[in-house]
């Protein structure tokens, strides 16, 4: 189950302002957040009690002593408290250790809230799809080229587009039977979102890719995954997600790959690809 950390980021943009205060005191303070009393919250944030016990419920608590038990389970002696925000300040060490311990926690809270019977079944309609198509743009236009390379190797028909006209006609182009994939990091990429949406309406089963739950993008979803990057942190997340973005995929291909009835020869498609792209030594 993902921690309460992982909820508020999740969450966060979706939050009322009022809400949104508490989480930032929470995500600025996670060590002492939990020994904090519920109006020493509401002060810190400068909201009411109310708004406090309405921000617990949304996290999916029943009350506020349940929110704080984890909360203090969750940041004591957690990676969390290494991992703080890069600064002018900070050395060519510290910044490349602050990246690495970002990513190793955006895979760490993905896992987490990841469905492994969705996972299954994404695989599974994938091997018994007629096409598959991944929209995203920017740079999730460049995660989709490289998964549609991939499942390629697979034998299926995959095809990444990231311009919004393509993306718009081909989702026009879909059926029942096919897959579509749309990636996108806030989850509100308007084509992305609209290209799975008339998807969806043409009888595509749709799979959203995205670091928010409450998005766009995941209602335009017949089955969604939810990245999680500490953005707030370090402001590199258009980067960054894209690690637990393509864990996601990586896993898809490893599983459709386990299932499909349809795998061609790969060694034989490994050995034409080695004598196409490398030059033979010199004698």
């Amino acid at each position: 189950m993902p921690g309460v950390l992982v909820k508020i980021r999740s969450l966060y943009s979706s939050l009322p302002k009022a809400e949104r205060n508490v989480a930032d005191f929470i995500q600025q303070n996670p060590e002492r957040a939990p020994h904090r009393s519920v109006h020493e919250f509401a002060r810190a944030g400068g909201v009411s009690v109310a708004s406090v016990s309405r921000f617990v419920r949304k996290l999916g608590f029943s009350d506020f002593k349940e929110f704080k038990l984890d909360l203090a389970r969750e940041t004591t002696g957690s990676v969390q408290s290494l991992f703080k925000e890069i600064t002018p300040e900070d050395s060519d060490e510290e910044i490349a250790r602050k990246v690495f311990l970002g990513d190793i926690k955006s895979l760490e809270d993905t896992l987490k809230m990841l469905s492994f019977a969705d996972m299954s079944a994404a695989a599974r309609a994938i091997c018994t799809g007629r096409r598959l198509v991944f929209f995203g743009i920017g740079g999730s236009a460049y995660v989709s080229l490289d998964a549609a390379l991939r499942f390629s190797y697979l034998d299926f028909q995959a095809e990444a587009y990231g311009d919004a006209s393509q993306i718009l006609l081909q989702a026009l182009r879909v059926a029942a039977g096919d897959v579509v994939i749309g990636i996108s990091h806030s989850g509100r990429s308007t084509i992305t979102v609209e290209g799975l949406r008339i998807a969806r309406e043409k009888g595509a089963l749709t799979i959203g890719i995205s670091n928010y739950p409450r998005s766009p993008l995941k209602e335009a979803s017949s089955i969604f995954f939810c990245t999680s990057f500490p953005e707030n942190k370090v402001k590199v997340a258009a980067i960054s997600s894209k690690v637990a973005q393509q864990c996601i995929l990586d896993a898809l291909y490893l599983l459709v790959a386990r299932h499909t009835e349809r795998l061609w020869d790969v060694e034989r498609v490994n050995f034409l690809t080695e004598r196409m792209i490398r030059l033979k030594p010199r004698r």
